[in-house]
């Protein structure tokens, strides 16, 4: 197949799958009839029978008591000696665990937990079987329900912990700025209570004085915990259930996550320290509310299966989006996915599931357009290339919606930040007017009231350079912008054209005119983060809708009596 074409390797490919489910079905599957030809012995015929059992073949038309049928064709002292001897071990197909199996250990061991948590918080000193029984459980939280590998529990150190941040209801761990860490989760507070009562109480215990250990998890000896795994296995030997491993962990995350979007997906492998990235906090707490809610659907779907508690399993809409997961691009589930599921087979969580996804979509498409408003068409377009045909906003809507980005969000956008280092403002010509104006901007496109047009661009000098400079310059004007930054009086000396770090750009902000009755922009002081130092910057914000071929002006602040009377004659200054 070397030098054939792609299409045609696709041909073969989908042979092969033919051919392979053909040979599955054939060769798998056996008639008790076609045996009894086969081997006419019964005994030899019913050892064969349990072989192929004991192997996952199917067998049709076999007989329902397989011993007995044994029975029937052997003498009476063979079937003494069948009867008398050990039935063969039956074979099953171990299902592959889920979420809820995984979690299983941490619910069977609570209620001990808890007894131990009201013994430490009176101060009583309870066995040290007791102790380690609490140290395998807080392991447990992190790896069982936040599905941490046991390499990365066992790496958590004190330092980690004593730096957790607090954010609304969740405690975050392992996100310190851009701080590097082997763990980054994102606990409940009866979590972070659970480990803070073992970091108080037990720990301290087990520290020596000689041994310089800083891992949060010590073992009785003084040491850092050394086989999370080994710790996982002796916690499901006490209450006798079967161990699971990470691997399984990790695989029963994997697949309930498979009905999730792409974007969630990525987000659930780097919390779950699958991929490297730079964390936010709210990164953090939204990968771990969608953990949870795998885990609650894992539970669900068992609920139904095993049939419910004794009230039977839930049926509100909690419980309907954890089935039926709502996304950007999923399809609301039909009516017979809904009553397959158990759920009633009328429209209302059907039109609260659609109106969740109509709102993520107006979040999502809200998204694209920070700092400047979109218009419809551009909405529309972005609409088209997202495939939405139905469920989705009208462009209108989405335009109504947009509100300007709060100043933090402003100085911290790397879009802004960029063209505000390389000078690449766009939408934006310099044109000459003639006296007595000369140059001024104009607009290339429309800009909407709030959007960021440009900025003030210049060295950054005190207040008192900057009057220095203006009165150096008695017959030109001077190209110098005044502000406050905190208690600092700073300028912006923009004089020099072109500018040092620009020299073959004439920048925007220095040529813009003034107008105390009609400007269309206004200047916003803000601190940026330019090549790693923090630096003040002047941005021009619209004041209102400005159309293409309009004329760019702020108000200088300044008037005719501003220059103790100098500037009477300066009629530009009224405009």
């Amino acid at each position: 197949m070397k030098n054939s074409t792609p299409k045609q390797r696709e041909a073969e490919l989908e042979k092969a799958k033919v051919s392979h489910r053909e040979w599955v079905r054939h060769n798998r599957c056996w008639d008790y009839n076609q045996l009894c030809e086969i081997l006419p012995d019964p005994r030899s015929r019913m050892a064969m029978l349990k072989e192929l059992l004991r192997r996952g073949f199917f067998v049709k038309n076999q007989p329902q008591d397989i011993e007995e049928a044994e029975d029937a064709g052997s003498s009476s002292a063979a079937a003494a000696a069948a009867a008398a001897a050990p039935p063969p071990p039956e074979r099953f197909v171990q299902p592959a665990p889920g979420i809820e199996d995984c979690q299983r250990i941490l619910r069977a061991s609570k209620s001990d937990v808890l007894r131990i948590c009201g013994d430490l918080e009176m101060n009583k000193e309870g066995p040290r079987t007791d102790k380690t029984l609490y140290r395998y459980f807080c392991e447990a939280l992190l790896v069982f329900k936040h599905m941490q590998c046991p390499q990365a529990v066992e790496a958590l150190t004190d330092e980690e912990w004593v730096n957790r941040t607090e954010q609304g209801e969740r405690v975050v761990i392992g996100v310190q700025g851009e701080r590097a860490s082997s763990m980054r989760i994102a606990l409940t507070k009866e979590e972070e209570a659970f480990l803070e009562l073992y970091f108080v109480r037990i720990r301290p215990e087990n520290l020596q004085p000689q041994t310089d250990c800083n891992n949060f998890f010590v073992s009785s000896d003084g040491k850092a915990v050394q086989s999370v795994s080994r710790d996982m296995n002796r916690l499901h030997e006490l209450y006798k259930m079967a161990p699971y491993t990470s691997q399984c962990v990790r695989r029963a995350v994997e697949a309930a996550a498979k009905i999730l979007p792409s974007q969630q997906k990525g987000a659930l492998l780097h919390y779950l320290g699958l991929s490297a990235g730079v964390f936010q906090l709210q990164d953090v707490i939204d990968a771990a509310l969608l953990l949870e809610s795998l885990s609650s659907r894992s539970a669900y779907e068992t609920s139904l299966e095993t049939g419910g508690a004794a009230g039977g399993p839930r049926r509100d809409f909690m419980a309907f989006v954890n089935t039926f997961p709502v996304s950007l691009e999923g399809l609301p589930p039909s009516k017979k996915q809904r009553m397959e599921a158990g759920f009633p087979e009328n429209r209302v969580f059907y039109d609260k599931w659609r109106a969740s996804q109509y709102a993520q979509r107006e979040k999502h498409l809200l998204s694209y357009y920070k700092l400047r408003k979109p218009s419809a068409a551009k909405v529309a377009r972005l609409i088209a290339q997202e495939g939405w045909t139905v469920n989705c906003p009208r462009p209108e809507h989405i335009v109504q919606l947009w509100r300007p980005a709060p100043k933090k969000m402003v100085e911290a956008d790397s879009f802004v930040i960029r063209c505000v280092s390389e000078q690449t403002w766009t939408g934006l010509a310099i044109k000459d007017f003639g006296p007595p104006e000369g140059l001024g901007v104009v607009a290339t496109r429309p800009f909407f009231k709030e959007d960021i047009v440009c900025d003030y661009h210049g060295k950054v000098v005190t207040a008192a350079e900057g009057r220095a400079k203006v009165h150096s310059q008695f017959d030109e004007p001077g190209y110098v912008f005044f502000f406050k930054a905190g208690e600092r009086e700073l300028c912006i000396d923009s004089q020099t054209s072109p500018c040092e770090c620009h020299p073959n750009m004439n920048t925007f902000g220095r040529r813009i005119n003034h107008s105390r009755k009609m400007p269309n922009l206004k200047p916003i002081h803000c601190t940026m983060t330019i090549n790693d130092q923090d630096q003040e910057v002047i941005l021009f914000k619209a004041t209102r809708d400005i159309t293409v071929g309009t004329q760019l002006k702020y108000d200088y602040g300044v008037r005719r009596r501003s220059f103790q009377g100098e500037g009477l004659t300066l009629d530009w200054l009224d405009e």
